[in-house]
C-alpha cells in the first residue's frame, strides 16, 4: 500500500516519463515548439499541407504547414492504431486520434494531452464524498475527464478495489496493461471498443462486486439501460455527459431514465433520477455544483435557474 508521497512521487514520475515519450513522437520543429510551452499545452492538430495548430491554455496558435515528413515521422512513432482510430502511449493518459483519406492513408492526427492532476477534486470533497451517485456535465475539452479521474482518486483513498472504473478507450486510467497511479487502488477494466461499454459495465456489476462504478461519456450503445440496472442493485455511478448546461443534457432522449424521464412540455418528470449531485463544468477548474440534482431538474424544467454553487479553484466557492 503506498503512502500519499509515495503515489505522489509515482504520479509525478509517470507524468514526466510519458510526456517525454509522447514529445519523442513529433519531428524536431513540432517538438521544439511544444517544449516552450509544455505546461501549458492541451492538444495539437496536425493535416498534411495545413498550419500545425496547437491549443495551449485554450488559446488556438498557428505555424507553419505540415509535410509528408512529418506525417510518416509522426505515424511510424505510433506504430498502429486501433478500430476506432485511436491510439495511445502505455502508462500515460495522452491520447492520439488519426484522420484518414479515402484510401485508408494517414493524413492527419489530433493529440491531445492528458495529465493527472493530483488533489483537483479537493475543493469537492464536501459532494463527493458519499455514496451519492454523481453526473459530470459539460462540452469537450472543457475538462470532464480530468475532474473524473480526480474524483476517483478522492474515492479511491476509501472504497480501494470496491471503486471499478470502466475504461472506455483508456480515457480514464490512461494507455496499457497497468493503469495511471493517479486511481490509487481503484480497479480498472478496459474497454477497446465504445460498443461493448454496456457490456463491460455489466460485467462490473455482476463480476466485481463494486460499491461504486466510474463511466466516461455515458448515452452510446445501450449503456444507460445497463446504468438503471447498476443503480437498482445498490451500485452508486460517476459518470460524464457531454452538454453546455443542464438543459441540454434534459433535452438528450437517450438520457431520459437516467433523469427521471424529464417532459420538456409539461414541465415534470416521471420517476427519481439515477443521480444525486450533478456537477457542471463551466471551464478548467470552475464548477457548478448541484447538490440536490433532483431540485435542480425540476428547476429546469420549470425554466428556472437552477440553484447550485459555483466553485472556482483559484477563489472560493459562490452561491
Amino acid at each position: 500500500m503506498w503512502d500519499d508521497a509515495e503515489r505522489l512521487r509515482k504520479i509525478e514520475e509517470a507524468e514526466k516519463q510519458g510526456t517525454e515519450r509522447l514529445l519523442s513522437y513529433f519531428p524536431a520543429w513540432i517538438r521544439n515548439i511544444l517544449t516552450e510551452n509544455i505546461d501549458g499545452v492541451e492538444e495539437v492538430a496536425m493535416d498534411l499541407g495545413r498550419p500545425l495548430v496547437v491549443r495551449i491554455r485554450g488559446e488556438q496558435i498557428l505555424y507553419r504547414e505540415v509535410s509528408q515528413g512529418d506525417i510518416e515521422y509522426f505515424y511510424n512513432k505510433v506504430g498502429s492504431f486501433r478500430s476506432n482510430g485511436r491510439a495511445g502511449i502505455p502508462g500515460t493518459l495522452h491520447r492520439i486520434s488519426v484522420i484518414r483519406d479515402a484510401d485508408e492513408l494517414a493524413i492527419g492526427f489530433t493529440i491531445r494531452f492528458g495529465r493527472a492532476i493530483p488533489g483537483i477534486a479537493a475543493p469537492l470533497r464536501e459532494w463527493i464524498g458519499g455514496r451519492e451517485s454523481t453526473l459530470i456535465i459539460g462540452p469537450p475539452g472543457v475538462g470532464k475527464t480530468t475532474l473524473l479521474r480526480g474524483i476517483v482518486e478522492e474515492k479511491a483513498k476509501t472504497l480501494k478495489a470496491r471503486l471499478v472504473i470502466v475504461d472506455t478507450s483508456n480515457e480514464i486510467a490512461g494507455d496499457g496493461t497497468v493503469p495511471h497511479p493517479i486511481i490509487g487502488s481503484a480497479r480498472r477494466m478496459m474497454v477497446g471498443d465504445p460498443r461493448k461499454q454496456a457490456s463491460i459495465i455489466m460485467q462490473a456489476i455482476t463480476n466485481h462486486s463494486p460499491e461504486t462504478i466510474v463511466v466516461d461519456e455515458i448515452g452510446y450503445h445501450g449503456d444507460v439501460e445497463v446504468l438503471e440496472t447498476a443503480r437498482r442493485r445498490g451500485v452508486d455511478i460517476v459518470a460524464t455527459v457531454h452538454g453546455e448546461d443542464l438543459r441540454d443534457v434534459l433535452e438528450n432522449p437517450v438520457l431520459k431514465p437516467l433523469l427521471g424521464y424529464p417532459d420538456l412540455e409539461t414541465g415534470k418528470r416521471l420517476t427519481r433520477p439515477t443521480f444525486q449531485i450533478g456537477i457542471a463544468v463551466l471551464s478548467k477548474g470552475v464548477y457548478k455544483v448541484y447538490p440536490n440534482f433532483t431540485g435542480a431538474i425540476d428547476q429546469a424544467l420549470r425554466k428556472e435557474d437552477p440553484e447550485g454553487i459555483t466553485i472556482n479553484t483559484l477563489t472560493k466557492a459562490q452561491p
